[in-house]
């Protein structure tokens, strides 16, 4: 913090951090409170005339600041606090008073107005409907700033699937040579998930649209005037551009966090999806198997120079286990509440602000330097499948179970590394003729519904 950079809070910041101590509010939840402050603010003046008129827009410029980041530097709370978010609440009501007194003070020396931050600042509002409306628009926008990722990264792999649809592989199960298969039938596959991904926060968004903004303490909109309700409510969405609707249940969206909690169990889905996704990518990338090569990002060893470590693909692991793990401590957070508010909503922003961290980083090296750089092993492949047992099942209809059995240990001798030498083996070691060898080995009928 630069020397000269003044701080706009007051004295129960101050106490705040005697207490938590000191760290930096994210940039998001301080743009989404000063989103809900400036509508909270526009309808007190247009329900209660609560400011002298040539206040009024210093007032309004306070808030855009608070909002465009001017003061950050002024909210210096940790997310890791008791209080249900009071402290922020109160942090964010004396950065705009102190703010706006100062420029109105400035402009009108002989004017005697001067907002107070509860007073004024914090009328017809409390934390427990400001602090969750606040943390709802960031997380709407985190989960469409996901959602945008996981649409790059769908389309990456349905890209694959058509470029590599002629491409044989190995198809394995429990880590075992099974049924020949495509590539593009291996990117189809992982592209499955990442589609029910983007699904699953299309719809999380809709269901998370639902603000309690209005209900005060405890949902009952005590003390606020209904016209100042409904005047705040249309005032967000004019300023967030978000489709925002006012819950028909204040009681129930001050007391209850669980739409919150399954948008964390939603990214926790996607980044099991994208862990998978990465698990598979060592597997083929690995020296064990080679189908499939990760490119050189860095040096892989500071002993062995022909080294290349999978580090993006063990980057997107590291950050989706965290992912997973931060949505079930979410869940536990958002079941933690008490009677009529979870105290615990702090703690459950703060880790959404570590999940959308983790994913966005994930889905920006998947769908990016990753697939970028992902080079495929064609002959490799070609030979895996050649040699196994994976491309002798496909005969199990025109070749006995103990003739199929009793081929694969002549098959690994010879070193077969092709489909052609396969079929030459075959018509040399079996009655079959070369047409129907031909045509049980053909790639429509390895890796589709039998004809």
């Amino acid at each position: 913090m630069s020397e000269r950079t003044k701080l706009y809070y007051g004295e129960e910041t101050k106490k705040a951090l005697a207490v938590l101590g000191t760290a930096q509010t994210p940039r998001a939840l301080i743009r989404a409170y000063g989103e809900v402050k400036l509508a909270a603010l526009r309808a007190q003046q247009e329900t209660a005339r609560m400011y002298p008129a040539d206040y009024f827009p210093f007032l309004e410029q306070a808030v855009q600041n608070v909002i465009d980041g001017a003061y950050d530097e002024s909210f210096p709370l940790p997310l890791a606090q008791g209080g249900a978010g009071t402290s922020i609440h109160m942090n964010v009501c004396e950065v705009i008073a102190c703010a706006a007194n100062e420029t109105y003070a400035a402009a009108f020396p002989s004017a005697s107005f001067r907002a107070h931050p509860l007073d004024h600042i914090a009328r017809f509002q409390s934390t427990n409907d400001t602090f969750p409306t606040a943390v709802i628009i960031m997380v709407y926008r985190e989960l469409e700033e996901i959602e945008n990722g996981v649409v790059k990264l769908q389309e990456q792999l349905v890209k694959r699937e058509t470029e590599y649809e002629n491409v044989l592989i190995t198809g394995r199960t429990e880590l075992q040579d099974a049924l020949p298969m495509t590539l593009g039938q291996v990117f189809s596959a992982w592209s499955g998930p990442v589609e029910r991904d983007r699904w699953r926060f299309n719809k999380l968004r809709e269901r998370l649209r639902t603000i309690p903004l209005g209900g005060t303490a405890v949902g009952t909109g005590f003390s606020a005037p209904r016209e100042y309700v409904f005047a705040a409510e249309k005032e967000l969405r004019r300023i967030t551009k978000l489709p925002l609707s006012r819950s028909q249940n204040l009681c129930d969206q001050v007391a209850h966090t669980d739409s919150l909690a399954e948008c964390a169990y939603g990214m926790g889905l996607c980044a099991d999806n994208l862990c998978k996704f990465a698990g598979d990518l060592l597997l083929y990338t690995s020296s064990l198997c080679g189908e499939m090569k990760h490119g050189e990002v860095q040096y892989g060893s500071t002993i062995m120079p022909d080294k290349v470590n999978p580090v993006l693909l063990e980057l997107i692991r590291g950050k989706c286990l965290e992912c997973s793990a931060l949505a079930v401590l979410t869940g536990e957070y958002s079941r933690g509440g008490q009677l009529q508010l979870n105290a615990n909503l702090p703690f459950m922003t703060q880790e959404f602000v570590r999940m959308s961290e983790d994913l966005t980083t994930s889905l920006g090296i998947a769908s990016g330097k990753l697939t970028g750089m992902l080079q495929i092993n064609s002959g490799v492949m070609e030979a895996h499948l050649s040699s196994s047992a994976a491309l002798l099942n496909v005969f199990k209809d025109v070749l006995s179970y103990t003739e199929i059995k009793s081929l694969l240990p002549e098959i690994e001798k010879a070193r077969i590394a092709t489909k052609d030498s396969l079929a030459d083996f075959l018509e040399q070691h079996t009655a079959l003729e070369r047409n129907v060898i031909n045509e049980k080995l053909d790639i429509t009928n390895l890796t589709g519904y039998a004809k």
